[in-house]
């Protein structure tokens, strides 16, 4: 009986293989484009997500990112400790999973109504990118994960407001960011600004003990030990009980609570300059793709 079962498995196996397409060889084509192991199969090492400089087909970066000019992040946050958690090569955040998003484009036309007539003439108006949005979740596992959930939450607080008081470009409205993501064709260098961003916190995740470092941003935070992940209740004992801890090796500096799990909504439009729109944008360049690289999409 046990030797029926197992040919009329290798029958099976045989009709799928042969398949070319079936199942099996569907789903490891899938995983392989994807740069991911079948089943967890370990193998050739694949390419990690890197840097945002240059273009993602020449770095390997596919992450979805939101960044700063150069020089905009430096006035910014040049000396921001809070902004510790993320890189510097970065200029700005990126999800650190993959994010939902809704990306609608849309043609508008106005309805022309006459008289004795079924059709009303559709009257085109104008063509835009609407409003895109981006929704991931935000795993906090050690210091690290959570000081770039803390660094990710203030950037987003701090380009969503103009420039008020002091003299650094007063007056201006929030600085203009850039969206990167899945490659030259898809989003690359797409000007945007925020319209708005929600972050949940939930009552049903563990909430841990993050340090922020003092003394100025530094490009790699250090390691957070499994002692401080377990450390989420909310019983008191603050920065000293912490520091007083000799299982400890955190930074001195002051104590968050941030929750393992969160899902950050970020809302973002392109805005294009009319200079940018009369002298670069025409639609034989678009069609061909060559405009990518300017951010029209």
């Amino acid at each position: 009986m046990g030797n029926i079962f197992t040919k009329a498995l290798q029958n099976v196996g045989s009709i799928v293989r042969q398949a070319g397409t079936g199942g099996v060889n569907a789903v490891q084509s899938r995983l392989a484009q994807a740069g991911l192991f079948p089943g967890g199969i370990s193998g050739a090492s694949r390419k990690p997500l890197g840097s945002n400089s240059g273009s993602p087909g020449s770095t390997g970066d596919w992450a979805v990112k939101l960044t700063l000019a150069r020089q905009t992040y430096s006035d910014l946050f040049g000396s921001s400790s809070i902004l510790a958690g993320l890189t510097s090569a970065d200029n700005g955040m990126r999800f650190p999973t993959t994010p939902f998003i809704n990306l609608q484009n849309t043609a508008n036309y106005n309805p022309i109504g006459l008289m004795h007539n079924n059709y009303p003439y559709q009257a085109y108006q104008n063509s835009q990118v609407a409003q895109i949005t981006i929704s991931g979740d935000f795993p906090v596992q050690d210091q690290a994960s959570g000081l770039r959930w803390l660094s990710t939450v203030h950037f987003l607080r701090t380009i969503t407001k103009m420039y008020y008081g002091g003299e650094l470009n007063t007056g201006n409205p929030p600085p203009v960011a850039r969206l990167n993501g899945y490659g030259d064709h898809v989003f690359r260098n797409v000007p945007c600004v925020v319209t708005d961003f929600t972050v949940e916190f939930r009552q049903n995740v563990d909430y841990i003990s993050i340090s922020v470092p003092t003394g100025g941003a530094t490009s790699e935070p250090s390691s957070f030990t499994d002692a401080d992940v377990n450390r989420e209740s909310f019983r008191g004992g603050g920065a000293s009980q912490l520091r007083a801890d000799p299982l400890q090796a955190v930074q001195s500096g002051p104590i968050n609570k941030v929750p393992t799990d969160s899902l950050i909504t970020v809302s973002v439009i392109p805005v294009y300059s009319r200079n940018k729109i009369s002298n670069q944008f025409n639609l034989k360049s678009f069609a061909n793709g060559d405009l990518t690289n300017q951010g029209f999409i």
